[in-house]
């Protein structure tokens, strides 16, 4: 009997440290890392002010927003030279605005990689740590769907880069997949050769810019919709947990059942507990307010400007030959574009879905067992997670699927109207 309780005791202390270890070792900052990279490599990163050749980094900076700047302006005086033909300005206009909308993203992104550092760094805070197996299994399959996502999306946006760049090789005359203005017959080998150069180098930097910009945003909107899950988790088994050094820990059977002998210590520890939880709550909001800060007026941006890209991309795929290497490159292109500003509504959305299951969690902690004061604080909280989290790009649209339905409506009514001035 008594080698039993010596095993059953190691068993929970072995246990206790396995969860302390888990709490402090798991990195959410992980999910930053890949496209940070990217970010880096293609001299779009923010360099540290203890940064090595921080001047030669910034003049890389600089010298590929001056080519993405001739790029573009290549094309906006292509539209307006052939502003009379329907055909050929959608063509290019496709692909203008979206380059456009990309560079908006990124100055107000760049303008504000400072937060975006800082922000990554608190999401490792014990606050928003696991604290039991359960939180640590839903933080495990988040990650999962999360760098299925990521996977997904790269190798979509290299296979659409790969169409791109192939399909001007494989037609007999030498026409560019993408349209612009330069000041000389670019149809002549060696301007060609050039041309087609500068132009697939500037539309795959584009690529990975825009995607490393997508995944960090969707990557702290779906830390957002992560936490709201651990604090539903928690204040569904409030009783499970105890505070210590202001951070949750999970406690052990026993240890529950002698806590539910005395209702005041019960209730004293039901309010550390409850307000670690308000706290947490308190937090996840100030995050949201961080991602409308950081990229919020370019997320505005797209959704504005998103009818018109898919518009022009649709357009584009139904003038050319059904089943052509060009048709599946214009459909990859649109694929794209449609996944970004789908994901954006939809994480968004689940967003608004998550935080309004925190009200009826609440409800579920042992607010009957305890005292007038756990009761007063859990009115409180109930009343302020009554109105579930939302984000607000550029203070007019909230980022929902609604919204997404909107600009569908919004594209099909402008195909429509290319289609019939055709």
């Amino acid at each position: 009997m008594v080698a039993t309780d010596i095993v059953c005791k190691e068993v929970r202390i072995v246990e206790w440290t396995l969860e302390q270890n888990m709490q402090q070792n798991y990195d959410f900052s992980s999910y930053f890392r890949p496209s940070i990279i990217m970010l880096k490599i293609f001299g779009f990163w923010r360099p540290e002010r203890n940064m090595k050749f921080k001047g030669i980094y910034n003049c890389y900076t600089a010298l590929c927003s001056l080519i993405w700047m001739a790029f573009l302006l290549s094309q906006i005086i292509y539209i307006i030279n052939n502003w009379n033909d329907v055909q050929e300005v959608t063509a290019a206009l496709s692909v203008t605005v979206t380059f456009t909308i990309i560079l908006i993203q990124m100055m107000f992104f760049y303008k504000n990689t400072n937060y975006l550092k800082i922000l990554i760094k608190e999401m490792n805070r014990p606050l928003f740590q696991v604290k039991c197996q359960k939180h640590y299994h839903i933080a495990k399959n988040t990650e999962r769907m999360y760098k299925l996502m990521f996977k997904s999306c790269l190798y979509l946006s290299v296979l659409t880069d790969v169409l791109v760049t192939v399909v001007p090789l494989m037609g007999k005359e030498k026409k560019s997949s993408i349209k612009g203005w330069f000041p000389y017959d670019y149809t002549k080998p060696l301007y060609f050769i050039l041309t087609y150069i500068f132009q697939n180098l500037v539309f795959i930097w584009n690529t990975f810019v825009n995607l490393s910009i997508f995944m960090i945003i969707l990557a702290l909107l779906i830390q957002v919709g992560l936490q709201c899950d651990l604090l539903c988790c928690t204040l569904d088994s409030l009783d499970d947990f105890c505070t210590k050094d202001n951070v949750l820990y999970e406690i052990g059977l026993e240890d529950k059942l002698k806590l539910r002998k005395d209702r005041e210590r019960f209730s004293e520890e039901m309010t550390k507990n409850l307000v670690i939880c308000v706290e947490l709550h308190r937090q996840v909001i100030r995050v949201i307010k961080d991602v409308e800060r950081i990229n919020g007026t370019g997320i505005f941006i797209l959704f504005v400007g998103g009818g018109l890209i898919l518009c022009s991309s649709l357009f584009s795929v139904s003038v050319v030959k059904i089943g052509s290497l060009e048709f599946i490159m214009l459909l990859f292109y649109l694929i794209c574009m449609l996944i970004e500003q789908f994901f954006y509504c939809w994480f968004g959305n689940e967003i608004i879905f998550k935080s309004s299951l925190i009200l009826q969690s609440a409800f579920n902690t042992p607010w009957v067992s305890c005292n007038v004061k756990f009761q007063k604080i859990l009115l409180v909280f109930m009343l302020k997670t009554s109105k579930p989290i939302s984000i607000l790009t550029g203070g007019l649209f909230t980022m929902s699927v609604p919204v997404f339905v909107s600009i569908l409506r919004t594209t099909y009514s402008y195909f429509t109207l290319l289609k019939n001035i055709q």
